[in-house]
């Protein structure tokens, strides 16, 4: 989905990177309501030009239909006095298969004359669009998803992560067990994100460990990550028989396919898409994108000298 995200947004550019949206007003349609006493704000401007735009350059496509396009969030661009980052959702019909609707999650730039996909730094190449994330809302802080600490913890951390992970396999044992140790100060939400391309076995540890953590066994994540699952394949029966053995369970192939297991598996995806995340393990403090992962360190050794 999010190669189809980019795919996109990038249709809408192709005949130039900078693409002015102040055009003249349209009639309204034969449907539309027109009311001459409201008048927009220079934002709401902006907004409504630049989703009309974007409903134009993706309505007609063989592959899929637009069914809707809204922006779920703006920011100023600090570096860029002037211009604004729009987080765009954008739902699809896909024609091939009918009755199917995807949402896609993408952001585009605007200083309420022209559009642009991206800034590149010309020092480092770096990206702008890549440093640039939306704020994380509170539906992300779902009771089932609460591994350590209390619903009423002043500090909120959202972690997205895949077991595999070399990278998370490193950072989160010390996460996990400082969630754990400080229930009062941390509430620690999980979510699965399998890197399927690099890691083949991802999606099967996953799913054993959602049944595990269904069967009621205690601390699954911090057994699986301290298990290390790097079998670089894809055949379940040899990865279950692994899980089984270092975790003590006895888990099947009809465990880790069960309706409710797909659906949590499915619906970790959809989270981690709306958030645009491409890489783990992505770690979000009190809804802001932590870069450093180390957020919640601060708060232990903040509470630890107010106690000396």
């Amino acid at each position: 989905m999010r190669l189809m995200s980019k795919l996109l947004i990038a249709t809408l550019l192709t005949a130039s990177s900078t693409v002015s949206i102040a055009w003249a007003k349209e009639s309204p349609k034969k449907d539309e309501v027109v009311t001459k006493t409201t008048k927009l704000t220079q934002d709401q401007k902006t907004q409504k030009r630049l989703l009309e735009y974007v409903k134009r350059a993706i309505s007609v496509n063989k592959d899929y239909k637009l069914k809707g396009i809204s922006i779920r969030q703006v920011k100023d661009v600090k570096d860029l006095p002037g211009w604004k980052v729009y987080f765009l959702d954008i739902d699809l019909a896909l024609l091939q298969q009918k009755g199917k609707v995807i949402t896609v999650h993408d952001k585009i730039f605007s200083n309420g004359k022209y559009i642009v996909r991206d800034f590149i730094n010309i020092v480092n190449r770096s990206s702008l669009k890549d440093k640039l994330v939306p704020d994380m809302d509170d539906s992300y802080y779902r009771k089932d998803h609460l591994l350590y600490g209390s619903e009423k913890a002043p500090n909120k951390i959202v972690v997205f992560s895949d077991p595999i992970c070399p990278f998370c396999q490193g950072y989160l044992p010390k996460l996990l067990k400082a969630a754990k140790e400080n229930p009062d100060k941390i509430a620690l939400y999980y979510y699965h994100f399998p890197l399927i391309m690099l890691h083949k076995e991802a999606p099967t540890v996953i799913k054993a460990a959602m049944v595990a953590q269904k069967q009621g066994v205690k601390d699954v994540m911090q057994k699986v990550y301290d298990a290390k699952f790097n079998m670089d394949t894809d055949d379940e029966k040899k990865i279950l028989a692994e899980f089984n053995k270092k975790i003590g369970t006895k888990i099947t192939l009809k465990d880790i396919h069960a309706k409710d297991i797909e659906k949590h598996y499915n619906m970790d995806k959809e989270y981690a898409d709306k958030m645009m995340i491409s890489g783990t393990p992505t770690v979000y403090f009190n809804g802001k994108k932590d870069f450093s992962r180390n957020k919640y360190l601060e708060v232990i050794k903040k509470d630890d000298k107010k106690k000396k």
